[in-house]
């Protein structure tokens, strides 16, 4: 009995101890006189419990904390990550200070990849760190330039978007109508894509109806245990990485990119090839020489992964929006018959400056935003002050998340705003939008690098589905779309169906 009391004793003494740390920690805003959420002291998690108990999505948990309305009225607030004191920018004008003036102050993103036990990882662009960033982001940036998409990446594009329409065609067996699914119409372009414009890989996922690269990225993205603490530590825990061993790639994903950059380098040096001399991997190649071996192969993992997440699931969602209303539907294909003429293709003027289609994929990235939060990691050895915004100092090494997803979703700049509206993005209406309250691909030297090329993807996808089609909804449409919570970037928990009827031009 004694043996059992002294032991009831000690552990009444570990909780009381672990209360006490955690209060401490969770008083940090409360101590700075700065508006925050509080965080309970009976958890170790701060405000990302049901996140990583995956009840919530990413984008999903940022947009909470960004419209709590215990800081509704405020600028920016606190909150906890694990127990990381961090902030929330809810100020167009503190976001554009962050993002943009003072982004010498903000050089690095918070979360990170153990350079010493996951090089492939902490390489990417999105990971890598000043200046290892700087260097990869001045070498990638040629891929994305206005004359490389017009003369190079378009006349690609348009071979894939043939295949499209005929994979889309053997979908409809014949019938007048049928109702299909998105998702892997969906991934099945984007992935043909990305393998012809970065790897010079003809995939051809959409003529067999199915693809190594959409399998690859889809076993990455399945999660298990070891996936999720690892992507949990990377984001959220980024200086304990070394100890957990946490990798951004599984082992099965990195051989693959590098087998792959290995098989593409090596027929280009054969010549078999001559489009590679101007891809992702041709580029890369002469600062490959100063770089880890695995650095080639790190970009091309991420810039699939991220064409994968994103570019698929906005299709499906600018898809599935219009086929809610027939009368923005139609409004578009009349643009879109007057476009295309007795062609089969658009010009890449056109498809750039089509008007009504600009507007309905800019409503689209409004309501399902390519990055659905970001962040960024103050660097500056002696902090940053606010002031005149704010009095106070961030500290060097704390995280500012931006939720992309709250702001554009928010009521106060966008009214009605789960509504889907393109007549928000009407040219006469374009002075109106707020500065930094419409940012789907993030901004400042951080936004994406593939931007521009992605909207012109969501672009050309939407215009020649609907060269021949219409989509309604049906029976087995969802009424709501609920964000996956086991996914990174904004991915529907569940698969959008709609029904596609031959409607020609």
């Amino acid at each position: 009995m004694l043996a059992f009391s002294l032991a009831l004793l000690l552990l009444s003494l570990a909780l009381l101890c672990i209360y006490l740390y955690l209060e401490q920690r969770y008083s940090y805003f409360r101590r700075h006189r700065l508006t925050h959420i509080p965080a309970s002291s009976w958890t170790p998690f701060g405000h990302l419990k049901q996140l990583l108990l995956l009840r919530i999505s990413f984008g999903d948990l940022f947009k909470e904390i960004y419209a709590d309305a215990r800081i509704q009225h405020a600028k920016l607030a606190g909150f906890y990550v694990f127990q990381t004191p961090a902030l929330m920018l809810r100020d167009p004008e503190l976001i554009n200070l962050v993002l943009i003036k003072q982004f010498n102050s903000f050089l690095n993103r918070y979360e990170a990849a153990d350079a010493r036990h996951d090089p492939m990882g902490a390489l990417t662009l999105p990971l890598a760190k000043y200046p290892v960033w700087r260097e990869s982001r001045r070498c990638m940036s040629q891929m994305f330039s206005s004359g490389r998409m017009k003369q190079r990446m378009y006349p690609l594009m348009q071979q894939v978007l043939h295949e499209l329409e005929q994979h889309l065609d053997r979908r409809m067996g014949g019938r007048s109508e049928q109702v299909l699914p998105l998702s892997e119409m969906c991934q099945l372009y984007t992935t043909d894509v990305t393998g012809r414009l970065f790897y010079s890989w003809d995939v051809g996922g959409l003529r067999h109806g199915e693809s190594l690269l959409r399998d690859q990225t889809k076993q990455l993205l399945h999660p298990n245990l070891t996936k999720v603490l690892h992507f949990m530590c990377i984001f959220f825990l980024p200086q304990w990485t070394w100890l957990l061993r946490a990798k951004v790639f599984a082992a099965g994903y990195a051989r693959f990119m590098r087998q792959l950059v290995e098989r593409q380098l090596r027929q280009r040096c054969q010549k078999r090839n001559p489009l590679a001399d101007v891809d992702l991997l041709g580029l890369l190649e002469p600062l490959q020489r100063t770089q880890h071996s695995d650095f080639t192969a790190s970009q091309a993992g991420i810039i699939l992964l991220a064409g994968f997440e994103t570019s698929s699931a906005l299709l499906g969602f600018t898809l599935y929006e219009l086929a809610k209303q027939p009368a923005l539907q139609r409004r578009l294909k009349r643009e879109l018959t007057t476009a295309f003429g007795q062609n089969a293709q658009l010009s890449y003027e056109t498809a750039s400056t089509l008007p009504y289609l600009k507007m309905v994929c800019l409503e689209a990235l409004r309501l399902y935003p390519a990055a659905a939060f970001i962040n960024r990691e103050c660097t500056r050895p002696a902090g940053f002050s606010l002031q005149p915004h704010v009095d106070y100092v961030i500290p060097p090494g704390m995280p500012a998340y931006i939720s992309i997803l709250g702001i554009q979703r928010d009521a106060k700049y966008w009214p009605n705003p789960l509504h889907f509206d393109p007549e928000r993005f009407a040219p006469s209406r374009l002075k109106d939008i707020i500065p930094m309250t419409y940012i789907p691909f993030g901004a400042g030297p951080h936004g994406c690098i593939g931007s521009r090329l992605g909207l012109l993807q969501l672009k050309l996808g939407v215009a020649h589905i609907l060269r021949r089609h219409r989509v309604e909804v049906c029976d087995r449409t969802v009424n709501q779309i609920r964000f996956n919570p086991k996914t990174f970037m904004l991915e529907s928990l569940d698969e959008l169906y709609l029904r596609f009827c031959l409607d020609p031009m």
